[in-house]
Protein backbone atom coordinates (compact mmCIF):
# COMPACT_ATOMS: atom_id res chain seq x y z
CA UNK A 1 0.00 0.00 0.00
CA UNK A 2 1.50 3.49 -0.69
CA UNK A 3 1.47 6.56 1.25
CA UNK A 4 -1.84 8.22 -1.13
CA UNK A 5 -3.74 4.97 -0.25
CA UNK A 6 -2.07 5.05 3.61
CA UNK A 7 -3.51 8.69 4.03
CA UNK A 8 -7.10 7.58 2.77
CA UNK A 9 -7.03 5.19 5.15
CA UNK A 10 -6.06 7.96 8.20
CA UNK A 11 -8.97 9.66 7.01
CA UNK A 12 -11.26 6.71 6.84
CA UNK A 13 -10.38 5.87 10.74
CA UNK A 14 -10.69 9.71 11.69
CA UNK A 15 -14.30 9.58 10.38
CA UNK A 16 -14.96 6.50 12.14
CA UNK A 17 -13.52 7.88 15.37
CA UNK A 18 -15.48 10.78 15.24
CA UNK A 19 -13.00 12.96 14.19
CA UNK A 20 -14.92 14.04 11.10
CA UNK A 21 -18.01 13.85 9.06
CA UNK A 22 -16.83 13.07 5.53
CA UNK A 23 -14.04 13.62 3.25
CA UNK A 24 -15.50 17.00 2.61
CA UNK A 25 -15.23 17.69 6.11
CA UNK A 26 -11.42 16.30 5.78
CA UNK A 27 -10.99 19.19 2.62
CA UNK A 28 -12.09 21.56 4.40
CA UNK A 29 -10.12 21.63 7.39
CA UNK A 30 -7.01 20.16 5.02
CA UNK A 31 -7.59 23.65 3.22
CA UNK A 32 -8.27 21.44 -0.21
CA UNK A 33 -11.60 20.06 -2.03
CA UNK A 34 -13.02 16.85 -2.07
CA UNK A 35 -11.93 16.43 -5.17
CA UNK A 36 -8.48 16.93 -3.93
CA UNK A 37 -8.97 14.38 -1.75
CA UNK A 38 -10.33 11.97 -4.58
CA UNK A 39 -7.23 12.98 -6.89
CA UNK A 40 -5.33 11.80 -4.24
CA UNK A 41 -7.35 8.61 -3.52
CA UNK A 42 -7.61 7.48 -7.15
CA UNK A 43 -3.35 8.19 -7.45
CA UNK A 44 -4.23 11.05 -10.41
CA UNK A 45 -2.82 13.40 -7.63
CA UNK A 46 0.66 12.45 -5.23
CA UNK A 47 0.45 13.19 -1.20
CA UNK A 48 2.00 16.96 -0.90
CA UNK A 49 4.24 18.00 2.14
CA UNK A 50 1.79 20.37 2.67
CA UNK A 51 -1.16 18.29 2.92
CA UNK A 52 0.96 15.90 5.30
CA UNK A 53 2.01 19.03 7.47
CA UNK A 54 -1.77 20.73 7.95
CA UNK A 55 -2.74 17.35 8.97
CA UNK A 56 -0.24 16.40 11.28
CA UNK A 57 -1.43 20.10 13.10
CA UNK A 58 -4.82 18.74 12.82
CA UNK A 59 -4.54 15.86 14.60
CA UNK A 60 -1.30 15.15 16.55
CA UNK A 61 -1.65 11.53 17.11
CA UNK A 62 -1.29 10.98 13.06
CA UNK A 63 2.13 9.03 13.08
CA UNK A 64 3.24 10.56 9.65
CA UNK A 65 5.87 7.81 9.44
CA UNK A 66 3.42 5.65 8.40
CA UNK A 67 1.71 7.61 5.87
CA UNK A 68 5.59 8.24 4.42
CA UNK A 69 6.91 5.08 4.77
CA UNK A 70 4.45 2.37 6.20
CA UNK A 71 6.43 2.18 9.57
CA UNK A 72 4.69 1.18 13.01
CA UNK A 73 1.06 2.15 13.72
CA UNK A 74 -1.02 4.81 11.67
CA UNK A 75 -1.83 6.94 14.69
CA UNK A 76 1.08 7.56 17.90
CA UNK A 77 -2.01 6.67 20.65
CA UNK A 78 -4.38 3.98 20.91
CA UNK A 79 -6.84 6.96 19.98
CA UNK A 80 -7.42 7.65 16.41
CA UNK A 81 -9.22 10.94 17.70
CA UNK A 82 -7.21 14.01 18.80
CA UNK A 83 -9.10 15.90 21.64
CA UNK A 84 -6.22 17.29 22.78
CA UNK A 85 -6.51 20.51 20.88
CA UNK A 86 -9.42 22.94 20.46
CA UNK A 87 -12.63 20.70 20.83
CA UNK A 88 -15.05 23.51 20.07
CA UNK A 89 -15.77 22.10 16.69
CA UNK A 90 -17.14 18.77 18.41
CA UNK A 91 -18.76 20.53 21.10
CA UNK A 92 -20.18 23.07 18.31
CA UNK A 93 -21.22 19.84 16.19
CA UNK A 94 -22.99 17.85 18.93
CA UNK A 95 -25.04 21.51 19.82
CA UNK A 96 -26.33 21.72 16.07
CA UNK A 97 -27.13 17.83 16.16
CA UNK A 98 -29.07 18.68 19.19
CA UNK A 99 -31.21 21.42 17.85
CA UNK A 100 -31.98 19.52 14.82
CA UNK A 101 -33.32 17.06 17.50
CA UNK A 102 -35.20 19.34 18.46
CA UNK A 103 -36.90 20.69 15.48
CA UNK A 104 -37.53 16.98 14.44
CA UNK A 105 -39.23 16.24 18.06
CA UNK A 106 -41.28 19.00 17.41
CA UNK A 107 -42.29 18.18 13.49
CA UNK A 108 -43.11 14.76 14.74
CA UNK A 109 -45.50 15.97 17.42
CA UNK A 110 -46.99 18.22 14.96
CA UNK A 111 -47.84 16.03 12.38
CA UNK A 112 -49.12 13.07 15.50
CA UNK A 113 -51.37 16.26 16.49
CA UNK A 114 -52.81 16.71 12.98
CA UNK A 115 -53.43 12.65 12.37
CA UNK A 116 -55.75 13.00 15.60
CA UNK A 117 -57.31 16.05 14.14
CA UNK A 118 -57.57 14.63 10.69
CA UNK A 119 -59.38 11.18 12.05
CA UNK A 120 -61.25 13.06 14.88
CA UNK A 121 -63.09 14.96 11.67
CA UNK A 122 -64.02 12.11 9.32
CA UNK A 123 -67.58 11.32 9.52
CA UNK A 124 -69.28 7.97 9.38
CA UNK A 125 -71.22 8.97 6.25
CA UNK A 126 -67.98 9.05 4.62
CA UNK A 127 -66.98 6.25 5.50
CA UNK A 128 -67.86 3.25 3.10
CA UNK A 129 -70.14 0.38 4.13
CA UNK A 130 -68.94 -3.58 3.76
CA UNK A 131 -70.91 -6.21 4.03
Amino acid sequence: MGENLRFVQILDDLRKGGAIADYVEAASILETNKAGISDIKSGRKKLSVEMLRRLKLSYPTVNIDWIIMGDGEPFISDKPVALQGDTSMFLDRIAEQAEEIGRLKARIEELERRRGDNAGHAQSSDIANVG
